[in-house]
């Protein structure tokens, strides 16, 4: 299962093919470099969502934090049968974020602005479809979607499955909610490591999931907070009960 965020560009990117301009994702970052009908391009950051608000960061309210240089932002919900857009000026957008975190601040004085920010549907709603922001169409042209089909790679030759012996992995399966991702990962009770199994820094393993959670906050937000790995983490299964929980019980 692809995650959200690519998801996201993806859709992105084929609408504005098929709005008559064309789109290039920006190494090492979901922000996509787009060239309207007219010629002109932009930089556009790429948030997407399938539970009903966007993720962002803190940080993105400071001054200087972008380094894409983004004119636009786009929000895309996932959550309806086909994808929604909604394009918002970049300014519009972080003074929002700065404004946000501002208050949150002063709620508490000594609070360090990192970490995720959610940016919820009434903050964007009047960008629905803004694709003349982008200097795009604001019909689809059924021609583009075919070029775009031509230009797939071949599929491979179908190759006859040899069979082999179902392979029962006898790590708990456990999961985690951060930041807008699902973090799916496997945990050894024989020694404590986690592996992260899908979702961000997949493949990666640590020794603790104490050490584990705090990777994982890091890397999708930026967050210096110290999470407590027997409590982020969580079961993946009907009962949702925390690792800590149900090795208490079993032990």
């Amino acid at each position: 299962m692809e995650e959200s965020a690519d998801r996201g560009v993806q859709a992105f990117v084929a609408d504005v093919v098929q709005r008559g301009g064309s789109a290039t994702q920006l190494k090492g970052s979901r922000a996509v470099r787009v060239k309207g009908v007219d010629g002109h391009s932009c930089v556009v950051r790429v948030r997407s969502t399938s539970r009903g608000q966007w993720m962002a960061r803190r940080q993105d309210g400071t001054p200087g934090s972008d380094p894409t240089g983004s004119s636009y932002w786009v929000f895309v919900d996932l959550a309806t049968d086909s994808p929604q857009f909604y394009m918002v000026e970049s300014d519009e957008v972080e003074s929002g974020i700065a404004a946000d975190v501002e208050l949150w601040l002063a709620e508490r004085p000594g609070r360090v602005p990192t970490g995720s920010h959610p940016i919820p549907m009434s903050s964007v709603a009047h960008g629905h479809d803004r694709w003349d922001l982008l200097n795009l169409n604001r019909v689809r042209d059924s021609r583009h979607r075919k070029e775009v089909s031509r230009t797939r790679a071949k599929p491979a030759k179908t190759v006859k499955p040899v069979a082999e012996p179902d392979f029962v992995d006898p790590r708990t399966a456990i999961v985690s909610d951060f930041g807008g991702y699902r973090i799916h990962a496997r945990f050894d009770a024989d020694n404590s490591n986690v592996e992260i199994t899908r979702g961000p820094m997949e493949g990666r393993r640590f020794g603790h999931p104490t050490t584990a959670a705090n990777a994982v906050t890091k890397f999708v937000s930026d967050d210096d907070a110290e999470y407590d790995g027997w409590t982020f983490w969580r079961l993946d299964d009907p009962s949702g009960a925390s690792l800590g929980n149900y090795l208490s019980r079993s032990g």
